[in-house]
């Protein structure tokens, strides 16, 4: 049987964690949760809005496809963090896919409960506010990003936020596994995957990472981490 909502060790960090008691309940009621593998899709783009989804474990990518039929990474959504909001507030099919990345568990909240809560909950509201104009910040930060930022820059960038999630040694030497493809990466950071692979064997003749399929060594986290906010030129 799922724990409840309020003994989640992501409650905190969703917007959920404004809601007590009756909506509490109310929500665990109506929440279902289930397992996905690596691979299997949430929802599809167009598809209608049937309600809210969190992140309980894994990790999930938010994608579209492009005017090539490409499918495109937009965003990475990890545990503690709600997704498929949007297209429930403005009561419109789904614009994009979300597919799961990692294998992990997600909780959908239904449509019906999610508009019951909301009506007695202003916080709630609110809260999907301040989310939206994270979401929002976010794109425009990424905007910026790509205009001022080099190929490198923002890759390295990347690698530092990966890194947080990563083993270490007891120095500053990183491992990590990449959750996604270099396409999905080249994606995630605006660039096409030939331009990927002239940044990663640049990345790797400095020396500041080295890379076997999805695996990454970094032997100094601490100097990729100032090389990510060093020169900007490309």
């Amino acid at each position: 049987m799922d724990k409840s909502c309020s003994n989640c060790a992501h409650r905190q960090a969703a917007e959920w964690s404004v809601l007590e008691g009756a909506n509490v309940a109310h929500m665990d009621d109506a929440r279902r949760s289930r397992s996905f593998l690596a691979g299997e899709a949430i929802y599809h783009e167009g598809d209608e809005a049937t309600g809210v989804y969190c992140v309980s474990s894994g990790l999930v990518g938010i994608r579209k496809v492009d005017a090539d039929g490409e499918s495109v990474l937009l965003r990475l959504v990890r545990p503690g963090q709600t997704f498929g909001y949007r297209s429930l507030l403005t009561g419109t099919p789904h614009g994009v896919s979300a597919e799961v990345l990692k294998e992990g568990r997600i909780c959908h909240v239904p449509a019906a409960t999610v508009h019951r809560i909301a009506a007695d909950s202003p916080a709630l509201v609110m809260a999907f506010f301040r989310h939206l104009a994270r979401d929002m910040a976010e794109a425009e930060n990424k905007v910026m990003e790509t205009v001022t930022a080099s190929c490198r820059v923002r890759f390295l960038r990347l690698l530092v936020a990966f890194g947080g999630e990563a083993d270490s040694d007891e120095g500053t030497r990183v491992r990590l596994e990449l959750p996604v493809s270099r396409q999905d990466i080249a994606s995630l950071i605006g660039v096409r995957s030939e331009t990927m692979s002239r940044v990663i064997r640049a990345i790797e003749n400095e020396g500041l990472a080295h890379f076997k399929g999805r695996h990454v060594d970094i032997p100094d986290a601490r100097r990729l981490a100032d090389e990510s906010f060093g020169s900007l030129a490309a």
